[in-house]
């Protein structure tokens, strides 16, 4: 009994059409969904909206020892800088070269603290050294 009721129900489906409507819109679907989420942003907006958007930035590649001693800094200062990592970042050769095009440096640490370009490593020992740093980081 239960047999026929399920013949029943799955031609009736066949016969509506819409078992292979369901079909031939999963099938669309998959065929036209993106296989990879593309970031809309250039490597350019990504820079200008990070350095405007985040109190610290550091642009950093993970091996790099100056980039440690950076980092570091903000640690003892108690501060959370939002840290990218050019080596993992899909798009960090692009975004090394915008460094470039707008401070005039490839090389890492690059420091912003609101928006405000600091330099490397040496130039924010200098910042922490002559309390430009703490000054920087006090104004919102």
């Amino acid at each position: 009994m239960k047999t026929k009721t399920m013949e029943f129900r799955s031609n009736n489906i066949r016969k509506s059409g819409i078992l292979p409507l369901g079909i031939t819109l999963l099938l669309m679907m998959m065929m036209f969904a993106p296989t990879k989420v593309v970031g809309s942003m250039s490597p350019s907006a990504f820079f200008e909206n990070l350095i405007y958007s985040n109190r610290i930035v550091i642009f950093s590649k993970t091996q790099c020892p100056y980039c440690v001693v950076a980092k570091s800094v903000f640690n003892r200062l108690k501060e959370q800088p939002y840290v990218v990592e050019l080596d993992h970042h899909e798009d960090g050769g692009r975004i090394q070269e915008v460094l470039f095009d707008r401070v005039g440096r490839r090389t890492v640490p690059q420091v912003f603290v609101n928006g405000q370009h600091i330099g490397g490593a040496d130039d924010l020992d200098v910042a922490v050294k002559n309390g430009a740093l703490q000054g920087l980081l006090c104004t919102c």
